[in-house]
């Protein structure tokens, strides 16, 4: 089985607990892996992307690097941006694609999600669409849910 991930960058992230974020990624990972997930994909932004990446890598759960525009990095700070070039090199393959893509490829999905409108909801959108399964971190209530 495959996994993807989507969530909010670390900017907007910086009112919520990071370790429970950081905590129940991990936790997720490891459940979903004992279910049959086998890799995973990551959008490689800042915030969940790469954390999410960094839990792969302490699951050991092979992950491909999606990254959507070459400028990318531009965008992050640059400790942030030394972590991503780590994660790229560790990644079990690179590829230039967007979140649509990865939603098409997946067969499960980790939300890391406010409940806010944006770039995040846009991905939820199209799992609930597809009726993909996700695991959903709400930051805001500090709970994760299954939903199908």
């Amino acid at each position: 089985m495959r996994l993807i991930v989507t969530g909010h960058r670390l900017k907007k992230l910086s009112t919520y607990d990071l370790g429970f974020i950081q905590f129940a990624l991990d936790d997720t990972i490891a459940l979903l892996m004992k279910d049959g997930v086998s890799l995973a994909y990551s959008g490689m932004a800042d915030g969940v992307d790469l954390w999410f990446c960094q839990a792969c890598l302490w699951n050991k759960l092979p992950y491909i690097a999606c990254v959507p525009f070459e400028e990318q990095q531009d965008y992050m700070s640059e400790e942030d941006k030394k972590l991503r070039e780590s994660l790229l090199s560790s990644a079990k393959e690179v590829k230039n694609v967007r979140n649509s893509w990865m939603v098409e490829h997946c067969d499960v999905a980790i939300v890391v999600w406010d409940a806010n409108k944006g770039g995040t909801h846009n991905v939820v959108q199209q799992l609930v669409e597809k009726k993909i399964p996700f695991h959903w971190i709400n930051p805001v209530f500090q709970k994760v849910w299954h939903c199908t």
